[in-house]
């Protein structure tokens, strides 16, 4: 993707944000945000994190005593949380001299809506979480989007899903109604193995089990952590307590019930409204209220195919760089095609137009320019119909659905 791809008139706009919250909390700000835009959404992953220590390396060394993460996200790849915590944790903990003490910096995150999932798990990390009034943080239990032993479903053959919080309600389930004994806890076992693998029971159990032992670490990697105890209590509340995967987690809930007691309101910050807006201008990058409908657009506009270029999954900006990744979608109408096809052209007709004939014209000629304007007329007609045709034909035959496919996904860098 080249430099002109990058056009963002609201690059400048950001910055001025970036730079003012930086100078309100005396710190260096990067922002991290994942689309959760309808049809359209991505995660937080892996390839990340490489990006986000290119930002780091940015700021001066002596400027990294206390880092901010901006984060808008829905969740993703449960093994990331520690690789982010722990890499800032090591760039905000400096010498400001070769001969000074480490001294221990801070790393805090500024959340303006949602932060779910595994950003949840981010923010367990952080010194501060800094939540607006419209803040979500989220439950911190799994779920195994692409397993190998993931259920499919039965029309489709698509990967199904398998959310942590199902399964473990399944089997309080089976406690509430009295299945108590072991042999009864062993015949509700083999019935869920009988629909799901059993590998894929593992799988959740293992997901489950890594995610409360990483929010429990990055806990306690907090500059002024709490007491193993409170730690223990933060976690079984967001991994067992709270039913809904999809539940949202308010500041005051955070702080009352939760025990995060790092949670700080953004208007006690002063940075209220400077988050509230950066939020604003990427919703607007990524256009978060525009669902993402291609099959919709090509009945709507009478297609067959289109392609969408540069569209924005994920940004990560601080004062000197902007790294976002994009992607293009192609869709296009699949058809239902008969085993033979049959066309009528009784319709065509070739009209034969000759001018007027010169003086002393002979036989020959006439045979010679007959038979080009007849050749040219009849293959342009062929033509024309041919098109016609096709067009009638498309349009005849029945639609079978959609084909999606996403390609030429990459990185587009741009530094100031």
């Amino acid at each position: 993707m080249s430099d002109s791809e990058s056009s963002d008139p609201s690059r400048e706009k950001r910055k001025k944000l970036i730079a003012e919250i930086e100078k309100k909390r005396g710190s260096k700000l990067i922002t991290y945000v994942t689309s959760d835009r309808q049809g359209l959404n991505a995660m937080i992953a892996s390839d990340v994190v490489s990006i986000i220590h290119e930002h780091l390396l940015l700021i001066p060394a002596n400027e990294r005593k206390k880092l901010d993460l901006f984060i808008y996200s829905r969740g993703g790849d449960g093994d990331v949380p520690w690789a982010i915590v722990s890499m800032f944790r090591e760039y905000s903990n400096f010498k400001a001299t070769e001969d000074s003490s480490e001294e221990l910096g801070s790393f805090n995150v500024l959340i303006p809506y949602r932060a779910h999932s595994a950003a949840t798990v981010i923010s367990l990390g952080a010194d501060e979480i800094v939540m607006t009034k419209k803040a979500e943080l989220g439950p911190i239990d799994a779920t195994v989007v692409n397993g190998p032993y993931n259920p499919k479903d039965k029309n489709t053959n698509q990967i199904l899903p398998l959310p942590v919080e199902d399964v473990r309600g399944y089997f309080s389930l089976m406690e509430k109604i009295g299945c108590e004994r072991p042999d009864e806890k062993m015949q509700g076992f083999q019935l869920i193995a009988n629909q799901l693998h059993p590998l894929a029971l593992g799988h959740v159990n293992r997901s489950l089990e890594e995610t409360k032992l990483v929010a429990f670490r990055l806990l306690n990697t907090r500059s002024s952590p709490f007491s193993e105890e409170q730690n223990h209590e933060i976690i079984r509340k967001l991994s067992s307590e709270v039913y809904s995967h999809n539940h949202a987690i308010c500041r005051t809930e955070a702080k009352k019930y939760i025990g995060l007691q790092q949670v700080v309101n953004a208007e006690d910050a002063n940075i209220n409204d400077e988050v509230w807006e950066l939020y604003s201008l990427y919703k607007s990058l990524f256009e978060f209220e525009n669902p993402f409908k291609p099959e919709e657009y090509l009945i709507k506009n009478n297609l067959e195919e289109k392609v969408w270029e540069n569209l924005n999954l994920v940004c990560v900006e601080s004062l000197n760089r902007i790294d976002i990744y994009k992607k293009n979608v192609r869709t296009k109408k699949l058809k239902n095609m008969p085993s033979q096809v049959h066309l009528n052209l009784n319709n065509i007709n070739f009209p034969v137009n000759i001018q007027s004939l010169p003086d002393g014209i002979t036989q020959e000629n006439i045979n010679t320019l007959v038979s080009q304007t007849v050749k040219q007329v009849i293959q342009q007609s062929l033509n024309q119909a041919s098109q016609i045709a096709v067009k009638q034909l498309m349009s005849s035959i029945p639609d079978a659905g959609f084909q999606r496919n996403d390609f030429g996904g990459g990185w587009l860098t741009q530094e100031d």
